[in-house]
């Protein structure tokens, strides 16, 4: 063999890329998915160690088992107790491994883990703590009961915590008083499917002197919520589906967006000067009453509200004028007394800067052919010079919703766009929306297009694609 075909055979087995210097190779393997990084450590001892320098732990079915199978060997979706048992050995031998490597960013569990589990979890957050990790996320919905969560370990011996972000879903609380200094980094907290007691809650608004964000969804001991002046940076705070929560009272200076569903007895917003987005769905008795307050003295309590999005009934006695309102969210229940031309009526007076407007009508209770809308209220005919856009969902047709459509078109004199769906437009949080058919509708979707098109003016822009 010849010198120069030698050289060529040494170059096709030379591996360049193993020469490079490891804080390349190690930005290289972060860029990976955890479970590719950690593949890497098999092609050589350069890079046996490389990919703990991951700052990102991601341990769920996918990347620790891969996929499931049955006692056949057939996939399967549900996880056995061998699942479990291969799952806690595998990420106990990856986290003491990543303890041989720099700082951590992230640390995610994803996992049907039971009560007995807890330790494991305990261990496995302990460790990364001790690694500097910023966020953490549990989420272990699926197992046999409620894994403890020590707050505890949310701080390393002798250090200060760095743990920005927390997420906890299927979890009880442990170690939390008010003599606890592990909350003092908290800026994001994340609560679902958590045992939260009142006592427990305020320990957290109390030490948590720098949390901006707050989650709190299907914490069903939670049973009041009372935000004082110890919060002056939460600016986000959503309360969903807690079944017991009856009271709620805020004083937030900075908060600019309230997400609220639920039951609730009482409430109380005695001070929200910067709240700018407001979403309330109120179940039961008490929704009369929050909608007839979120459509008149609210005006006054969040006098730069800028998004409105209520499940509203029935109309306010009076008509309040909101000043700010550029985007305003309505389900329409109208009551005995009261049809569309009201509230409609009603959004063009009380609302004068409005510049867009999406009305819901799917559990609206279709009139008779014939029939016309009169409105029983008396409200003034109004024109509106600010509404641009309108979207009208859970759209059956009709003559009662093809004259309340009209009315609007006919009032807002720069109106740009129409939407016509429909399904119902139901909102889902953090400014997201599904549509979801409510209704079995024997009309075509060329017939409702009919009708519309023999009121509308042919200048206006209209979209049918969801009827």
């Amino acid at each position: 063999m010849s010198q120069q075909q030698k050289m060529v055979k040494l170059d096709e087995n030379y591996d360049i890329i193993s020469q490079l210097p490891i804080d390349l190779l190690s930005q290289l393997v972060s860029l990976l998915p955890l479970k590719e990084a950690i593949k890497t450590s098999t092609l050589s001892k350069t890079w046996k160690t490389i990919w703990t320098t991951h700052t990102d732990i991601v341990c769920d079915i996918s990347s620790v088992l891969g996929v499931l199978r049955d006692e056949s060997g057939n996939v399967s979706l549900n996880v056995r107790e061998e699942h479990r048992n291969q799952f806690i050995e595998r990420v106990g031998h990856l986290m003491h491994q990543r303890l041989m490597g720099p700082n951590m960013r992230s640390i995610v569990i994803r996992f049907p883990l039971s009560r007995k589990d807890g330790p494991h979890v305990a261990r496995w957050v302990g460790d990364a703590v001790m690694k500097g990790v910023e966020t953490i996320i549990l989420n272990l919905n699926g197992g046999s009961g409620i894994v403890s969560f020590p707050f505890s370990i949310l701080r390393a011996p002798g250090q200060a915590s760095k743990v920005r972000q927390l997420g906890l879903n299927s979890c009880s609380l442990k170690s939390l008083s008010v003599r606890n200094r592990t909350l003092d980094s908290l800026v994001n907290i994340h609560l679902q499917r958590v045992n939260l007691t009142d006592k427990q809650m305020d320990v957290i608004l109390s030490k948590c002197f720098f949390l901006e964000s707050l989650v709190l969804r299907k914490c069903c001991k939670l049973a009041r919520f009372k935000l004082t002046s110890r919060n002056p940076r939460l600016k986000f705070l959503e309360i969903k589906s807690c079944l017991k929560l009856k009271n709620i009272q805020l004083y937030a200076e900075s908060l600019e967006i309230l997400e609220f569903e639920g039951l609730l007895d009482h409430f109380s917003f005695d001070h929200v000067p910067k709240l700018v987005q407001l979403f309330a769905c109120v179940s039961e008795e008490e929704f009369v009453q929050f909608s007839t307050y979120a459509l008149s003295r609210i005006a006054v309590d969040a006098p730069l509200l800028q998004t409105l999005n209520l499940q509203v009934l029935p109309l306010p006695k009076g008509v309040f004028t909101f000043t700010n309102i550029k985007y305003l969210v309505l389900k329409l229940y109208p009551c005995d007394g009261e049809d569309e031309l009201d509230w409609i009526r009603y959004i063009l007076k009380a609302f004068p800067f409005l510049n867009r407007l999406q009305l819901d009508f799917s559990l609206v209770v279709p009139r008779n052919a014939g029939s016309t809308n009169q409105s029983h209220r008396g409200l003034a005919e109004v024109s509106h010079e600010n509404l641009r856009e309108l979207e009208v969902t859970g759209y059956y047709g009709g003559p009662g919703q093809v004259e309340a459509v009209k009315h609007l078109v006919d009032r807002a004199f720069k109106l740009d766009l129409l939407v016509i769906s429909s399904p119902a437009k139901l909102y889902v949080g953090s400014r997201e929306f599904i549509l979801v058919d409510l209704r079995n509708d024997n009309k075509s979707s060329s017939e409702k297009i009919e009708e519309l098109r023999l009121v509308l003016p042919n200048s206006l822009r209209v979209d049918y694609s969801n009827l």
